[in-house]
Parts: structure tokens; C-alpha cells; sequence
């Protein structure tokens, strides 16, 4: 019996696909209705293929996550945004880490989220975050 969660989105996709698709778009906040409402099915499908556990994930969360705190009180279309420069090191912290080999699914989507200004807005962070919530809130029911 599959995880109940996880089985509301019966997916056909792979993460190669989903990673294409983010490719794809220009900024999160650009995303329309049916687009955002496909990203939890996404999130799933990630979830479901990241072999660390929810610790391990927390954290590369975690270092997210305080940038979208630093910028709470930030208007959602400021560009130059606190600490923006920090989510560019991201992808070199997993990289860095001694989990690396595991987290290459991880290292794959975020830097299909983090190329070619994705995230330029704290709309788009903000978006952004919504997407990291849901693949750590699924992988925690996996694991």
C-alpha cells in the first residue's frame, strides 16, 4: 500500500521532465493559475525521488528560509532584496556536502529554480518557498 499523501498525485512525470518544465518559465511569479497549481504534484514527485532524510533536507531548507524571513516585511515586487546574494549559494553548499551523491535530484531542481532570474522578486521567493515547503512536507511523509 502506497503513502496516502503522496498517492493523491498519480503522476506520470519524472523529475528529468519536471526539471525541464522549470526550466522552461521565466520567474515564479509569473506563473499562471493552472501552472501553480501544478506545483505540489511536482513537489511530490520530487519528494519521492531525494534519498536523504528529512533532516538532511531541513537544513539546505533551513538556509532558504532565512532569506524569505530576513525579507517578511519586504513589499512582494522589491528586486533588491536582503540577502538576495545568498541563494546562489545554494547549489555550492550541496555540492559541498558529504550527502551529495543523494541529493543530486535536490541540486538538479534548484538549479533549475535558481537560473536565469527565477527568483528576482520576493514574490518570486516567496512563490519559490511554497515549492521547497511542499517537496520537504512530502518527503517527511515518505521517509
Amino acid at each position: 500500500m502506497g503513502n496516502v499523501f503522496l498517492d493523491i498525485y498519480h503522476s506520470t512525470l519524472n523529475v528529468d521532465q519536471i526539471v525541464g518544465v522549470i526550466n522552461d518559465f521565466e520567474q515564479f511569479s509569473s506563473l499562471d493559475e493552472s501552472d501553480l497549481e501544478k506545483l505540489p504534484e511536482y513537489a511530490a514527485v520530487i519528494a519521492r525521488n531525494i534519498n536523504v532524510t528529512p533532516t538532511q533536507l531541513r537544513r539546505f531548507y533551513g538556509y532558504v528560509k532565512s532569506i524569505e524571513m530576513a525579507n517578511r516585511q519586504t513589499k512582494e515586487d522589491v528586486s533588491d532584496f536582503k540577502d538576495k546574494y545568498k541563494l546562489k549559494f545554494i547549489l555550492p553548499k550541496i555540492a559541498g556536502s558529504s550527502e551529495r551523491d543523494k541529493l543530486e535530484v535536490l541540486y538538479k531542481v534548484l538549479d533549475a529554480c535558481l537560473k536565469g532570474g527565477k527568483i528576482n522578486t520576493v514574490k518570486d521567493l516567496r512563490v519559490f518557498m511554497e515549492f521547497f515547503e511542499a517537496i520537504l512536507d512530502y518527503h517527511t511523509t515518505v521517509k
